[in-house]
């Protein structure tokens, strides 16, 4: 049976609290050196995490890393709602598929971050299935008793010499053994041994015997980039996306002892910043008369120099109106609490740097809200270099992300209200 452990972002995890024992804090700290220590801080017989959040599941305990934002105590009504909110953040940055999953499993308390990657990795993968395996075209060689494609002759002398009734050759197959069904083939394999979820265990079997005629290649991260989707493979995306997270995050306890790791995690400062896109941009599907559009991650060069040169791209611009009248206001986002509720000097200047380089004459920084901290709208001074007609400036929005215990749904529309008000 395997344990359970919740902790925020940010904090400290010993092996004097309960469940977390001197083997998996090992385990992690080999995990953490493979991956260029990047997930958390190592201290003595203790772990501290950063700004990753998602979950680990080291031997038999699994540890759930949460979000938050907000100072309130920590209490297992605070870790359900964070636990919720990471989800549904998730499901709509399009990481994961929680409608595929069945209500009253979601309801479950019991049902840890985990189960639902892996639910929602095995719905994608039954969806396909149901739809038929993609079939591709793929050259093989091999010693035939019957002439079939071209022959290679320097190979077919060599084996052939004194076997003359068979035929060295190259041929082409068009089956189901392809990379995309070879990663998929791969993750359901790892996935049977890594849960320890039976009803998932046996879910994930009874999909695995459809794949028993694809080759269990190495699966790298080369292997995601060279996959070339198109009309009939873009069904595959998101299932690959699940897929990827399940095998390159896996590292197996080669010193035995079952200790195995798996790390699904996420930068919550990218994740935040894809929740709100996704915001804007349902907001602007809904709100096509207001004539505003947004971009996530528009570059900019700002300096060169032989053979170098240096590009800025803000989280998200947003154009106000077509044609020369347009308007840009650029936003960052920063998922943290500004100290006594003043912006950081980096973050300043980086903000000036965007409104100069793409003719804004507006830009927020926004971060998430607590308490009653209030927005704060400032100006940039004149400096000598630029017009005196581009005066622009620079606000601090604080984004209230929930409605009681649930992330709002409003929140996009809000933004594009603030964006196209007359202030």
């Amino acid at each position: 049976m395997r344990n359970r452990i919740q902790v925020f972002e940010h904090t400290t995890l010993s092996t004097k609290d309960g469940g977390f024992k001197e083997s998996h804090f090992r385990s992690l700290v080999r995990y953490n050196e493979r991956h260029g220590n990047r997930y958390f801080a190592v201290g003595l017989n203790r772990i501290h995490f950063r700004n990753y959040v998602g979950v680990i599941q080291v031997g038999n305990l699994t540890i759930e890393i949460l979000p938050k934002a907000d100072k309130d105590p920590d209490s297992e009504t605070v870790k359900n709602k964070w636990q919720k909110a990471l989800i549904e953040m998730l499901r709509q940055s399009g990481f994961i598929r929680v409608e595929s999953m069945s209500d009253a499993r979601l309801r479950l308390r019991s049902s840890s971050l985990l189960d639902i990657f892996f639910e929602s990795f095995l719905a994608e993968v039954d969806e396909i299935v149901h739809h038929g395996l993609v079939r591709k075209y793929r050259q093989t060689c091999g010693n035939l008793p019957t002439l079939k494609g071209r022959i290679l002759f320097h190979r077919h002398l060599v084996k052939n010499i004194v076997h003359r009734e068979r035929f060295f050759t190259t041929h082409a197959f068009y089956d189901r053994n392809n990379p995309f069904n070879q990663v998929l083939r791969v993750a359901l394999d790892r996935l049977v041994r890594v849960s320890s979820n039976r009803h998932l265990i046996a879910l994930t079997r009874s999909l695995a015997i459809l794949f028993e005629d694809i080759d269990a290649v190495k699966v790298t991260e080369e292997t995601f980039s060279r996959l070339p989707y198109n009309r009939n493979t873009e069904r595959y995306r998101r299932a690959l996306q699940l897929a990827r997270l399940i095998i390159l995050n896996y590292s197996p306890d080669v010193r035995g002892g079952r200790e195995d790791v798996l790390a699904i995690l996420f930068d919550m400062n990218s994740l935040f910043e894809r929740y709100v896109y996704v915001q804007l941009k349902r907001s602007e599907a809904k709100q096509a008369f207001l004539r505003i559009s947004f971009r996530a991650q528009v570059p900019r060069r700002f300096w060169s120099a032989d053979g170098m040169q240096k590009s800025i791209r803000p989280d998200i611009m947003a154009q106000i109106g077509t044609g020369p009248d347009h308007e840009r206001v650029v936003m960052d986002t920063k998922w943290k609490i500004p100290n006594n509720g003043k912006p950081g000097d980096a973050d300043l200047q980086q903000m000036h740097a965007y409104n100069v380089q793409f003719g804004a004459r507006r830009s927020f920084l926004l971060y998430p809200k607590v308490g009653n901290i209030a927005d704060v709208r400032g100006k940039f001074s004149q400096g000598e270099a630029l017009q005196p007609s581009f005066n622009h400036n620079c606000g601090m929005v604080f984004l209230e992300l929930f409605e009681g215990d649930k992330l709002r749904r409003d929140l996009g529309k809000d933004l594009v209200a603030m964006l196209t008000s007359a202030d």
